[in-house]
Formats: C-alpha cells, structure tokens, sequence
C-alpha cells in the first residue's frame, strides 16, 4: 500500500512524517517513509493499519510544518 504526500509549493529542504490517528506513524519493518517524495509504504496491511494517516510536511530551514488532510485506509475484503 502506498499513501501519497504532495508538499505545498516550496523553496528549502524538506522532511517528512505521518500521524496515525493523530498519534506519529513509527518506522518499522512494515512501514517506510520515502524522505524523497514523502510517500508512506506499507507492506502486508493489517487490521491494526485501518484507520486515518496524515501527512507532515517540515521545512527544515524554518521548521514551519504543515498537514496534509486525513487520507482514510480501509481493509479490503477481496
């Protein structure tokens, strides 16, 4: 599963993150966070997944951050 991450227009570098929940998504070895594009990977999506990620964008000259609209993942039965 792959959620995507469009930053705001921009000038700088940029980091990112993503809430779960409103609680922050963690690395692990299911979950990846390209420091790139922003995207979040998921691998194998579990029940534990569902629920809303929202993703952080941080500029890391201004630490100003912005958030990006809840994006709803949903465990699919087929």
């Amino acid at each position: 599963m792959v959620l995507l991450c469009g930053p705001p227009p921009h000038s700088g570098e940029l980091s990112y993150a993503w809430i779960f929940n409103e609680y922050p998504s963690y690395q692990d070895n299911r979950r990846f966070v390209s420091q790139e594009t922003g995207n979040l990977y998921i691998a194998k999506v579990e029940k534990s997944d569902v629920g809303n990620y929202t993703c952080v964008v941080t500029n890391t000259v201004t630490n100003h951050k912005v958030l990006g609209p809840p994006t709803p993942l949903i465990l699919r039965n087929d």
